[in-house]
């Protein structure tokens, strides 16, 4: 009985595996692999008990209910409740499930470590074949993501598996981010190597997404990781920039510079955008309910007027949260946000492994960049993304659950 209940217990945790490498790959496939690992489990529960549960700091625990149960109540002030609650049952299911998986099945021994392997590798995929898409215009549309008026020199925007150019963008700061951060506690050898050539592979993609917002956010991550993790980093960092700027200045500097330029369409929109969303939130304090911004947003449609047009989303992460989850929701978000900061802060500071300490400083650096680009996109909107959001969540618990134990 023992014997089989250990190798159910592996199976889930295999599936776990496949699913983080899959799931940037392809969000059906992923989606398919999350519902096989769920099943697994959960049959793993019924039969032989749950494993032994990590149990979560109080100042983690209470408000990550509340979120959860305010996301689910929220349903009934949306504008179309049905189209909500499925959007819940399957995002929200999604990403606690992912959360749940790996604290119960993600946590033993070396496997967060593993976990974090197969992120990377599979970041390094996703990568390689946008770099490809973009040199080769492999399966994407020249015009699809750009403003050809305001940028006629940007021919095509790299958007690999990730959907669009800028949940790429996130995707990549996010593995760039633990790639730094994994890099700076270790001395050398071929795992810094292998590190070194995702970082590149990952910058590289992320040149070619021409997503403003994630550029700004990859140089607060690098930065973070320069000042705080690696200090001799510093200088390359700089010169890194100043090379890049000379070789792309003008490609780079108009991209840039156009972020408050309101003749770039994308620009405008993004800011009729928070003015439709700022008055969302003075008429509808307790928020629109999840899901439910695309529905409430055609009331307040000034600029496109156009009811055939959904959005989904303010392209803000602050704003958006606010519109949908009331500031109640917010302030929830922000709070583990919180917490999770100094979980990962103690973890960094006292863990004796040092692959354990870099994904510690891995977690902190991609927190940087999520707050960074939220300030111009909200795409934890996105599925992939949101459940990578989670399992890093979780994953930094597992680590500080595990130290604690120890002590």
């Amino acid at each position: 009985m023992a014997k089989s209940s250990f190798t159910l217990e592996q199976i889930t945790y295999g599936l776990l595996v496949l699913l983080v490498f899959v799931l940037p790959l392809n969000v059906v496939a992923g989606s398919c692999v999350f519902v096989a690992t769920a099943v697994v489990g959960l049959a793993n529960v019924l039969l032989y008990g749950k494993p032994k549960p990590i149990t979560l700091p109080p100042k983690v625990k209470y408000p990550l209910i509340a979120l959860f149960i305010l996301s689910g109540i929220s349903v009934v002030m949306s504008g179309d409740r049905g189209a909500s609650l499925y959007n819940w049952v399957w995002v929200v299911g999604q990403e606690a499930g992912i959360f749940l998986l790996m604290l119960y099945y993600g946590s033993k021994g070396h496997r967060p470590q593993f976990l974090m392997k197969t992120f990377l590798v599979a970041a390094a995929l996703v990568a390689v074949y946008g770099i490809l898409q973009y040199c080769y215009g492999i399966g994407v549309s020249d015009t699809a993501w750009t403003d050809a008026s305001a940028f006629p020199e940007l021919k095509r925007r790299a958007a690999s598996t990730l959907v669009n150019p800028n949940i790429l963008g996130t995707f990549l700061v996010t593995a760039i981010a633990y790639c730094v951060g994994i890099f700076a506690p270790l001395r050398g050898g071929k795992t810094r190597i292998g590190l070194i050539i995702i970082f590149v592979l990952c910058c590289a993609c992320e040149m070619f997404t021409f997503s403003r917002g994630n550029w700004v956010a990859l140089f607060w991550v690098l930065l973070t990781f320069a000042a705080f993790f690696y200090h001799r980093a510093l200088l390359p960092l700089i010169s890194g920039c100043l090379v890049v700027l000379y070789l792309c200045w003008n490609l780079l500097s108009h991209r840039i510079l156009s972020i408050f330029a309101t003749e770039d369409t994308s620009v405008a929109l993004r800011w009729s955008y928070l003015e439709s969303t700022l008055a969302m939130i003075k008429e509808h304090p307790l928020g629109v309910g999840w899901y439910g911004y695309r529905f409430a947003w055609p009331e307040y449609d000034f600029y496109l007027q156009n009811p055939d047009v959904i959005m989904y989303h303010c392209h803000n992460l602050y704003l958006n949260i606010t519109a949908e989850l009331s500031i109640i929701g917010l302030g929830l978000f922000l709070y583990l946000l919180w917490q999770f900061f100094k979980l990962a802060q103690h973890v960094r500071r006292n863990a004796r492994l040092r692959w354990v300490r870099g994904i510690a400083c891995g977690y902190l650096a991609s927190l940087v960049g999520i707050l960074i680009s939220g300030l111009t996109d909200y795409t934890l909107f996105n599925i992939q993304l949101g459940m990578f959001f989670w399992l890093g969540n979780a994953m930094i618990l597992t680590l500080y659950a595990r130290y604690e134990e120890a002590e």
